[in-house]
């Protein structure tokens, strides 16, 4: 299988340190028949709890501009919470890693959003992308 020429990505969230609310860039799914969005997370300056968390959200959208958070569904390629939620980043043991979830629904549109529950003060560095797969015309 040639994934060389048949994916495509897009880098939605610079690597920044983040210590408030962050919503990724849109991914447009069009000539597409999903996404993988896959969230890197550093070393947390601040000490994560269960109530000093970073919870990581996927949000769809029709049209690129009104957001709402997923449901656990068929759309969806691992699993979420009624909130949206993939991944709480909440201990040391799950800093330094890469949360990945994927969406093949009939929207448009879908992005990441991270999420800091709590009190960071120092933050925690976090990137993302997306991969785009099964194409409609190769290659991408």
């Amino acid at each position: 299988m040639d994934m060389h020429h048949n994916l495509a990505s897009v880098q939605t969230l610079d690597p920044a340190v983040t210590t408030e609310a962050r919503a990724g860039a849109p991914v447009d799914i069009q000539g597409f028949h999903g996404v993988e969005h896959i969230v890197a997370i550093g070393a947390s300056g601040d000490s994560l709890s269960e109530t000093d968390r970073l919870d990581l959200v996927l949000e769809v959208s029709e049209d690129g501009s009104s957001w709402e958070a997923v449901s656990e569904g068929g759309d969806i390629l691992g699993s979420v919470d009624a909130g949206g939620v993939f991944a709480s980043i909440d201990a040391a043991s799950k800093e330094q890693s890469e949360y990945r979830i994927g969406y093949v629904g009939s929207l448009r549109y879908s992005r990441i959003r991270v999420v800091p529950e709590g009190t960071h003060d120092e933050g925690t560095p976090v990137a993302a992308l997306a991969l785009l797969g099964g194409a409609d015309v190769k290659p991408v």
